[in-house]
């Protein structure tokens, strides 16, 4: 995991899990958002990543790339499951409060603003974004572009639909 910058209060990490095999094990464990890029050729690694990521306490989710969608998704419904599994095991109704929040981003800058500005938990403080590339192609120089300019008083623009710019 790399140090990309810093936005406000927040740590901003990249890591690509095609580069490093043990991707899953250098997540953070408490107050951190994952911003996760996903496309097509990435589908078969979701359903296990989302798993990984959420056993190591993820307090918010951004998903972006051509799989959003479905990435998200895939976290909502293992909180769901998880969820269902607190109910029978214990018998007490699950808290939802207590999960993590999700949302999908085709507008891949404006996902990536608002991991930095407006993914919070009211309860416990968010101090790192991981952005964790499942791509081939990798982002990692735009999102180091989208640092730079953010701090620099930049928005996203308000387009619907805004592809990442691949490194190759």
């Amino acid at each position: 995991m790399e140090r990309i910058g810093k936005i406000n209060d927040r740590e901003i990490f990249y890591i690509s899990t095609k580069d490093n095999s043990e991707w899953l094990n250098s997540l953070p464990t408490d107050k951190w958002v994952v911003f996760t890029i996903a496309d097509k050729e990435n589908r078969e690694i979701l359903r296990e990543s989302t798993v990984g990521i959420l056993d190591k306490n993820v307090t918010y989710t951004c998903s972006a790339g051509e799989l959003a969608g479905l990435t998200e998704q895939y976290f909502d419904e293992e909180i769901v499951w998880r969820g269902v599994q607190y109910e029978e095991k214990t018998g007490k109704e699950y808290d939802y409060e207590e999960s993590p929040m999700t949302t999908m981003h085709q507008n891949f800058s404006e996902g990536f603003w608002f991991s930095a500005y407006c993914a919070f938990d009211g309860k416990k403080e968010i101090n790192k974004i991981v952005c964790v590339d499942f791509t081939t192609r990798k982002v990692k120089k735009h999102l180091t572009e989208l640092v730079g300019k953010i701090n620099n008083g930049w928005l996203p623009n308000d387009e619907e639909i805004e592809l990442a710019e691949y490194d190759n």
